[in-house]
C-alpha cells in the first residue's frame, strides 16, 4: 500500500459516538459514483436508519484535495426516509429528525415496562407501531424507501492526482490511516 499524503479523495464518514451503539465507518474513494453506491448500500440497512434517526449518527462527505481536508458536507439535510404508514422523515442535522418524533417511541417502551398489567397483545401492537424498533429490527422490508437529493449537494470535483485502490489515506478525524474502500474502525 502506498500512503497518499498529497492525493485527492472523498471520505464518506458514518459514525456514532461510543455509548449504546458503536460505528465509525469510512469509505475512501476518488469517485462520487462510488460514494453514491456505498451510501445507498448503507441506507438500505434498517440498523443504519435507526442510528441516523435515534442515535443521531454523524453522516458526512469529507473532501480531501491534495491530502488536505477542504470541506466536510453534512449529508443529513439531503436525506428523506419514507416508510409506508408513517410521515416522511427528513433531517436538519445530526440528531435532528423532522416529521416523526422518535422520543415518543422511547416513551412507549418505558410505559410498557412500567405498566405490569399491560396485556401482551397491546405490548406487541405498540412494538409494531414503534418506528424506532422496526428500524432497529430491520423488519420494514419494501415499505421503506430512502432518497438522497444529490442534485442539491454541493460536492466539489477532486483536483490533482486522485487516490487509487493501492493507496492509504490519513484521515484528519483522529489522524487514522485508512485504506482505499470501506473500513469500520469500531469492528
Amino acid at each position: 500500500m502506498a500512503r497518499m499524503f498529497d492525493k485527492s479523495f472523498y471520505d464518506l464518514a458514518f459514525g456514532v459516538d461510543p455509548g449504546g451503539a458503536r460505528k465509525d465507518a469510512h469509505f475512501v474513494t476518488a469517485t462520487l459514483d462510488e460514494v453514491k453506491r456505498e451510501l445507498a448500500s448503507d441506507l438500505a440497512q434498517g440498523i443504519n436508519l435507526y442510528l441516523l434517526c435515534w442515535y443521531g449518527a454523524r453522516l458526512t462527505l469529507d473532501v480531501y484535495q491534495q491530502g488536505e481536508l477542504t470541506e466536510s458536507i453534512d449529508l443529513h439535510p439531503f436525506i428523506t426516509i419514507s416508510v409506508e404508514g408513517y410521515p416522511d422523515v427528513t433531517f436538519t442535522g445530526p440528531g435532528e429528525p423532522v416529521g416523526y418524533d422518535f422520543r415518543d417511541d422511547e416513551g412507549d417502551i418505558e410505559d410498557d415496562e412500567d405498566d405490569e398489567d399491560e396485556d401482551f397483545e397491546d405490548e406487541e401492537e405498540d412494538e409494531e407501531d414503534n418506528l424506532a424498533d422496526r428500524l432497529f429490527m430491520d423488519d420494514l422490508g419494501d415499505t421503506v424507501k430512502v432518497s438522497v437529493d444529490w442534485d442539491r449537494i454541493p460536492v466539489p470535483s477532486l483536483i490533482g492526482e486522485l487516490a487509487g485502490p493501492d493507496d492509504e489515506a490519513v484521515l484528519l478525524t483522529g489522524d487514522r490511516l485508512a485504506e482505499y474502500g470501506y473500513q469500520d474502525f469500531e469492528e
